[in-house]
């Protein structure tokens, strides 16, 4: 089976696209890997026949295949990890329009959670529809700085919103003086992960409070930088094996600042939390884990 991998944020995506080439190649497959970037203009590239495409597609891929369509050969299979709703008071409602244009050229979609998997049910009851969460390989699982390594207390990677900014006025306000970084853009690849794994506690913060769900990405590649996570909440955290309070902390982003002043004074639950989300991520979240799921899920659709 011959396999193309397609991404347009390879600072981002890459190492989910990676996931899926050292699967392909581990079990015998000729894969090949495409970074469209970020224009959403160009035509797609020609890069020859494939049996099926891996699209692992954000907010510059997804209307790029919407104006110039799919690639010519193959089957297509997205893997999604952007939160589809048709809220529109919600951020995030852009990205079920541009889902919707592209849906009926897919052959089956990977969904990072059972939301997404409702909505493509309920939108698109004809399209396959697999469960395949973000997966973090082993070898990027890195061993936590010691405490006098680390050169940040907290921060918040993400974008800009009226909510977050809510949220970092909370901090701002705060009686004990928390040293709190939000970045809001600008940081990718070496240097994002170099920030996570030298911070103490990295926030995951809801872009608004109209459509919530678990960022699986925020927290699976901050876990596996060593550090801590206190997270706003959200619904479905027993799906994923997690238990609030032993792998990460959740918090109301008014309380953020009292969990994370505790948090900051109490190094060995930060350790404790580090080595179970860790150990989590290992046992559930693994490529190895699901190695065979996902050739499964190929080859249904091949």
């Amino acid at each position: 089976m011959k396999v193309h991998v397609y991404t347009d944020i390879d600072t981002l995506f890459g190492r989910a696209s990676r996931v899926w080439m050292d699967m392909l190649l581990d079990t015998g497959h000729e894969v090949e890997f495409i970074d469209l970037g970020t224009n959403t203009d160009a035509p797609l590239p020609n890069v020859g026949a494939a049996d099926i495409n891996v699209l692992i597609a954000g907010i510059y891929a997804l209307p790029r295949f919407a104006k110039h369509g799919l690639p010519r050969h193959g089957k297509h299979v997205l893997w999604m990890f952007d939160p589809l709703t048709k809220n529109e008071a919600s951020v995030h409602r852009h990205k079920a329009s541009l889902f919707d244009a592209l849906a009926p050229q897919l052959h089956a979609v990977m969904a990072m959670d059972t939301s997404i998997a409702r909505y493509v049910a309920a939108h698109f009851p004809a399209l396959a529809v697999f469960h395949l969460p973000y997966l973090v390989d082993g070898k990027h699982v890195r061993a936590p700085l010691a405490e006098a390594q680390r050169s940040r207390n907290i921060i918040m990677l993400g974008g800009d919103t009226p909510r977050r900014r809510e949220a970092e006025k909370h901090f701002l306000a705060s009686s004990a003086p928390l040293e709190v970084e939000f970045i809001w853009s600008g940081m990718w690849g070496a240097a994002r992960d170099a920030c996570r794994a030298g911070s103490r506690i990295s926030l995951s913060i809801h872009a608004d409070a109209e459509h919530t769900y678990f960022d699986q990405f925020r927290a699976f590649e901050t876990w596996a930088s060593g550090t801590a996570v206190v997270s706003d909440h959200f619904e479905g955290w027993a799906d994923f094996g997690i238990e609030p309070g032993v792998h990460l902390a959740m918090a109301a982003p008014q309380d953020m600042p009292s969990v994370c002043a505790e948090l900051l004074a109490d190094v060995l639950r930060r350790e404790a939390m580090v080595q179970a989300s860790q150990q989590l991520l290992r046992e559930r979240f693994s490529p190895a884990v699901w190695q065979g799921r996902m050739l499964a899920m190929l080859e249904s659709v091949a």
